[in-house]
């Protein structure tokens, strides 16, 4: 196994594979997973950096995955319970008119009267229909193509253990396959990176208030940190870090 943490102060990731106590013939990538915020020299500055979010992917090569053995898949219910509320509501106007004249003429006092009054209804009918959702966050979510979001429920930064010998994945390998191995990967996006200055002497509160200016540099030092700076060589930078990453390659089937 080759494994690479190329901030160890942030990132831990471990990988092994071995075989199923599900099912025979299949093997179990087992993985490790710790994050921390932590103190991290970036040029003559000691800054914290911490994380909202990252993404841990797998690459197999000679191996296929076994459908439904994906850590944290939380499967969409077929149904949803929904609830019919049916309001009634009456709505009632009224007007009543009335008018009324007296009459006299020549051959005596005559009263004539006249009245006339109109109701008016209408209903409302009002339906309101009501769905009940169970909401269960899972910090390690699957997502396609053999990737994993690591993230807090309320996206604050990622401080603990999140995957202790845990079976990621389970998989087979294919026949006639020249060989087999597995490449994870830990990474980071730039928008998720938070960098705050650790010392606060006058000669580094000073640099730190001219943060917006320097963050991008700060950030350079960083990813040139990162294994993916090796990977990339002088490539461009597409936006995403690289913390960690580990290999295994299985020795040939006897």
């Amino acid at each position: 196994m080759n494994t690479r943490n190329a901030v160890s102060e942030l990132c831990e990731l471990v990988i092994r594979v071995e075989p199923s106590a599900a099912r025979e013939c299949e093997l179990d990538c087992i993985v490790e997973l710790r994050l921390a915020s932590g103190d991290v020299d970036l040029g003559d500055e000691t800054c914290e950096i911490s994380i909202s979010k990252l993404t841990l992917s797998l690459a197999l090569e000679g191996a296929t995955p076994v459908p439904g053995s994906r850590f944290g898949e939380p499967r969409r219910q077929p149904t949803s319970e929904m609830d019919r509320v049916v309001t009634q509501g009456n709505d009632v106007a009224t007007a009543f008119k009335a008018s009324a004249k007296a009459n006299l003429d020549i051959t005596g006092p005559t009263l004539g009267s006249s009245a006339s009054g109109q109701v008016e209804a209408s209903v409302r009918r009002e339906t309101v229909l009501t769905t009940h959702d169970r909401l269960v966050h899972h910090r390690v979510k699957a997502m396609p193509n053999l990737r994993w979001e690591v993230r807090e429920a309320d996206d604050s930064q990622l401080d603990g253990t999140y995957l202790e010998s845990d079976s990621l994945v389970r998989f087979t390998r294919t026949e006639r396959a020249n060989r087999t191995a597995v490449l994870a990967r830990a990474t980071v996006k730039q928008r998720d990176v938070t960098i705050g200055n650790v010392v606060r002497d006058p000669i580094s509160w000073r640099y730190f208030k001219r943060f917006s200016t320097t963050q991008r540099r700060l950030l350079d030092i960083f990813i040139a940190k990162s294994i993916d700076s090796a990977l990339r060589g002088s490539g461009k930078y597409v936006g995403e870090i690289t913390l960690s990453s580990a290999n295994i390659e299985l020795p040939d089937e006897e």
